[in-house]
């Protein structure tokens, strides 16, 4: 399975990248939304996308909407240490 994880953050994008890898995952990193968006259109489909709700780009829910326009209705998910309740239920 191909998943691509985008996170401001190195050591969450390494340790995420390192467990997925260790469960014989293909994992392919980026660090901001732009350069998530620019991976998924010029790389080999992904079967998973997790997207860090607070990194540069996101502007909340939007990024995530850019994302499945973007990703040709690739699954996408949101990872945060931040987000609210109410973010998860919108």
């Amino acid at each position: 399975m191909r998943v691509l994880i985008a996170d401001d953050h190195e050591l969450i994008r390494d340790t995420l990248a390192a467990y997925l890898e260790n469960d014989g995952f293909t994992v392919t990193s980026c660090k901001d939304l732009d350069e998530a968006i620019n991976t998924v259109k010029t790389s080999p489909l992904f079967d998973v996308i997790l997207l860090d709700y607070t990194m540069p780009g996101m502007n909340g829910l939007e990024g995530l909407n850019r994302m499945r326009i973007d990703g040709n209705d690739r699954p996408v998910a949101i990872i945060s240490g931040t987000a609210s309740k109410a973010v998860a239920d919108d």
